[in-house]
């Protein structure tokens, strides 16, 4: 068996494969001492396997909720942008319209929920700042835009600590595979001796491996 490299590529199947090779004769105590050092490292893989599931329907969920709540804000901007549009009878140079919108509100609804709540965070600050200076009809927007941005905020920091989880979750697999790479090489030596002290030929060892 040629090795590229001194931690070769290692999937659990292979673990699965040795542990259940090594199994194979129960009556044999030295096969099943290091039987029992393969079945450790599957252990561990499907815990790790269990959390990857769960973390990735994590990820799917926070990003359900992104899509929702950037759905839900751009609605309540829209009703907003509306009224004012109307308030100012078209007029997208009026000093009312560039006060919540310096750019146009189409471009500000079309951005993503990141980009998007700080901009609607502006215009709720201006909503509660000069509240004399507003039309009233604007202001009762201002509850509906607060509560999109908290949905917003929280969907944002769900798919943040979700994709957190994810790249460390990742990381533990890289150092399982690695740790698999080591004792699967440590596994194949100890077999190839046992192979030696009793007489048996290469091919004896090499049974117990499908790399």
């Amino acid at each position: 068996m040629s090795r590229g490299s001194d931690l070769y590529d290692v999937t659990a199947d292979n673990v699965a494969y040795t542990y259940e090779a090594l199994a194979a004769v129960p009556g044999d105590a030295e096969l099943s001492k290091l039987a029992a050092r393969a079945a450790g490292l599957l252990r561990d893989w499907e815990c790790i396997e269990a959390d990857g599931d769960a973390l990735e329907r994590a990820v799917i969920r926070a990003t359900a909720h992104v899509r929702v709540a950037d759905a839900t804000l751009d609605a309540a901007l829209t009703a907003f942008a509306n009224d004012l549009v109307t308030l100012v009878d078209g007029n997208l140079t009026h000093a009312l319209y560039e006060k919540f919108f310096p750019e146009p509100h189409e471009e500000v609804i079309a951005m993503g929920l990141d980009a998007e709540v700080p901009e609607v965070t502006l215009i709720v600050h201006a909503l509660d700042a000069a509240p004399d200076a507003v039309p009233g009809k604007l202001h009762g927007h201002a509850e509906p835009l607060r509560a999109a941005l908290r949905a917003g905020n929280a969907a944002l920091a769900q798919r943040a600590d979700a994709l957190a989880d994810m790249g460390r979750h990742m990381a533990r697999v890289e150092a399982w595979h690695e740790t698999a790479a080591s004792a699967l090489q440590a596994l194949e030596a100890r077999v190839a001796r046992i192979a030696t002290a009793r007489n048996l030929p290469v091919q004896w060892a090499e049974a117990y491996f499908n790399f």
